[in-house]
């Protein structure tokens, strides 16, 4: 899997239904109204870094709910942890 492809919180691009034809219109070039803003993304941007695996402080307790509340984000979840070598 090619880093590109994984979304700020650990999706992976290629199965979201957004994604088509090898580009993704998704949470890296969307301007979020504050509000509205994906949690993951967030963080991310604060700390201008790519994606949730990349955070010193990964797996932390802010990003626990987001990766509970569903099978995909239990997967994103997972593959974080595979990328930083970290048991899950």
């Amino acid at each position: 899997m090619e880093m590109e492809s994984i979304a700020c919180c650990g999706v992976d691009c290629s199965v979201c239904t957004d994604y088509t034809g090898n580009l993704c219109p998704g949470c890296r070039q969307t301007e979020w109204k504050n509000e509205e803003i994906c949690l993951p993304v967030a963080c991310c941007r604060k700390k201008d870094i790519s994606f949730c695996g990349k955070c010193d402080k990964f797996p932390c307790n802010e990003m626990q709910g987001f990766y509970e509340e569903s099978e995909g984000h239990r997967k994103a979840f997972e593959r974080m942890c595979l990328l930083r070598d970290n048991p899950v």
